[in-house]
């Protein structure tokens, strides 16, 4: 099953700690379709360019002023993704998670980041207000639930 290792390495920033070798060995311990997803209190451009040449692509959200998510993912589509697993959440916690996060984000609402959302199952009720907001939709159905990839087509007016 597909997994988003977190980690926070806020504090060991904080403390004028170097966080390096703890990020590698989250890196090192990711499955080849698992996603990176780490917090720091800055934009780690040296990482995103160390792992860019290991072959991974990232998506950058500033989250407040002192927290910055930066995932990483072997993923190889045109446009950066960002990647929510709702998975485990009961009803309408993954809708509001999801739309949430589509309207605060300027990145998905500007087209220059998809989001891909891991559910449970087809969020029959997300599926209108996705549409609503401008932007196209993919569903692949597999064992561990629902995967929905959201973007804005080339074609949107919205």
């Amino acid at each position: 099953m597909r997994k988003i290792v977190v980690l926070d390495v806020r504090e060991i920033l904080l403390n004028k700690g170097e966080p390096f070798h703890v990020i590698m060995a989250s890196v090192e311990s990711l499955g080849p379709d698992d996603i990176f997803e780490l917090h720091a209190t800055f934009e780690p451009t040296p990482l995103i360019r160390l792992l860019s040449n290991r072959g991974f692509r990232h998506a950058v959200r500033t989250l407040a002023d002192d927290l910055v998510a930066t995932q990483f993912t072997h993923d190889e589509r045109p446009l950066p993704y960002w990647y929510l697993d709702n998975r485990g959440l009961e009803p309408p916690h993954p809708m509001l998670r999801t739309l949430a996060l589509l309207d605060e984000e300027p990145q998905f609402q500007a087209g220059t980041m998809g989001l891909e959302i891991w559910n449970d199952r087809v969020p029959v009720f997300l599926l209108p207000e996705v549409e609503a907001r401008g932007l196209t939709y993919e569903i692949v159905e597999g064992d561990d639930g629902a995967r929905v990839k959201l973007y804005k087509s080339a074609n949107s007016t919205s």
